[in-house]
């Protein structure tokens, strides 16, 4: 199956169900704004650095709050993720979307918000580890080392919505389909980065003229683009099954 049909796939998925993966898309509202918003601080800036600055520059409070916000964002987009993978699945195969299945995204969405976590650890040590060790490099490795990692996880929500599989299957799954697929996961890449520089330079274009156009460029991610990726990734999850090509 060429990649455009994989495509001409998710756009009909995302259009027959546009209104149940929009209503599942609102968590995203939540849990993008806040992870921007977080308050910023020297000893983090845009890495992670060495645990004994962080200490110094953060109250107990200032780390609950960020600790806390960052996991309820986390769950939240847990939670959209599985959600949007339920609906598409319940399309794609032709099946109808039961209560049962409704009740598995509560499962799902633990599961994925686990996997999530345990990437985000793994990020924050390495980065720990780099800083202590090249702090000349530190930057341009961890930030190359957290995206080897997302890749990584990239199709874990679909392992776990469409195969019910457990967390360390599910990662395995996941690498499993960007090796079996490579081409669809390439030219997937290609697509999500243009639509994310498109969708920011639009809006950095409006900045000067349209008060609150950083929010509508969130907003969009949120709602359209960051949903219909997820549809196509999981046409790309269904295509190693022949029945559903």
């Amino acid at each position: 199956m060429a990649f455009r049909s994989l495509i001409r796939h998710a756009l009909n998925a995302y259009e027959r169900n546009f209104k149940l993966i929009s209503f599942f898309s609102i968590p995203f509202l939540i849990a993008f704004p806040a992870a921007f918003l977080l308050p910023n601080f020297t000893s983090l800036g845009a890495t992670f650095l060495r645990l004994t600055s962080v200490r110094m520059d953060l109250t107990p409070v200032d780390a609950l709050f960020i600790g806390v916000v960052f996991l309820v964002s986390l769950l939240l987009f847990s939670f959209a993720l599985v959600a949007i993978n339920v609906v598409i699945r319940a399309q794609r195969t032709l099946t109808r979307l039961t209560q049962e299945e409704i009740d598995r995204i509560e499962t799902g969405t633990f599961k994925l918000f686990f996997i999530f976590l345990l990437a985000f650890a793994i990020v924050f040590l390495a980065n720990i580890f780099l800083f202590e060790s090249s702090p000349q490099n530190y930057r341009w490795m961890g930030s190359l080392f957290a995206f080897i990692v997302s890749l990584l996880v990239l199709f874990a929500p679909q392992a776990i919505v469409i195969d019910d599989l457990r967390l360390w299957h599910a990662l395995r799954m996941s690498v499993s389909i960007i090796y079996r697929k490579l081409p669809y996961f390439f030219y997937f890449l290609v697509l999500a980065c243009a639509l994310v520089l498109f969708n920011d330079w639009i809006f950095i274009s409006l900045q000067q003229a349209v008060s609150g156009a950083r929010f509508i460029a969130i907003v969009t991610n949120a709602l359209l683009i960051v949903p219909f990726l997820e549809v196509l990734k999981v046409q790309i999850y269904l295509s190693k099954y022949e029945l559903l090509r």
